[in-house]
């Protein structure tokens, strides 16, 4: 019995000693292969110098990592907080670059809140204008509106047969309704509801040359056009 009990402090012993070395081994490897293939290199394709660096100084944070400890689900949360993006595809080029090719968004209109210049972007965010390189003559948006009520708004005055180009400013209002102007000088009062229905009647007046510059024409009311010099 008591050389039976010795045999077994032996194999715990040496079964012990095995799982040391093995996790120090172990852990060597880990660490080594920490330090392999860490990226040195993120290329940026699609953006202006200045929106370039911006992106570029967001994802220093993936430097000297390793390539393939890091997914694209990191890389694309980080880019994502970029409001002036639309879409994008994340590449690992081995053994330590980046490429990033990306889409910036359309720009449809510009807005102010609190005192800042924003631009509105069919991706349905706003970015400061300060972010952005170039400089975009844009319709401008009053009120405090929500961006995807723009969107929406714009894509129903698409499908309407309108020219989105040659409107110059849109008004809000909290009753849930928009006024439009164009080029033309012409101020279009939509309703809250049955905005296509109104436009309709709108366009046939448009095609039967009833409409001149300049005018105002009121839609608020159900099955009832108002027109008028007067602009209020």
């Amino acid at each position: 019995m008591m050389l039976q009990s010795i045999s077994k402090k032996k194999i715990y012993f040496y079964l012990l000693l095995l799982l040391l070395l093995s996790s120090t081994f172990n852990f060597n490897i880990i660490s080594k292969f920490k330090n392999l293939n860490l990226i040195s290199n993120i290329n940026i394709v699609g953006l202006s110098e200045k929106e370039k660096n911006i992106l570029e100084k967001n994802l220093e944070i993936f430097l000297n990592k390793n390539i393939f400890l890091i997914s694209r689900e990191e890389v694309k949360k980080i880019i994502n907080k970029n409001t002036f993006l639309d879409n994008y595809n994340v590449a690992k080029i081995l053994p330590s670059k980046l490429l990033i090719s990306i889409n910036k968004t359309e720009f449809i209109g510009n807005t102010i809140l609190d005192g800042k210049n924003f631009y509105i972007g069919k991706n349905g965010k706003l970015t400061e204008m300060f972010l952005v390189e170039k400089e975009y003559n844009l319709p401008q948006v009053f009120g405090n509106f929500q961006v995807n009520e723009f969107l929406k708004l714009q894509n129903i005055l698409n499908v309407n047969g309108f020219n989105l180009d040659k409107i110059n400013k849109y008004y809000y209002y909290k009753s849930n309704r928009w006024d439009i102007e164009n080029n033309d000088n012409i101020i279009l009062k939509l309703p809250s509801n049955d905005i296509e229905k109104s436009l309709k009647s709108y366009r046939y007046l448009l095609e039967k040359k009833y409409i001149e510059p300049g005018q105002l024409i009121d839609l608020r009311v159900k099955n009832k056009i108002i027109l008028t010099n007067e602009k209020k």
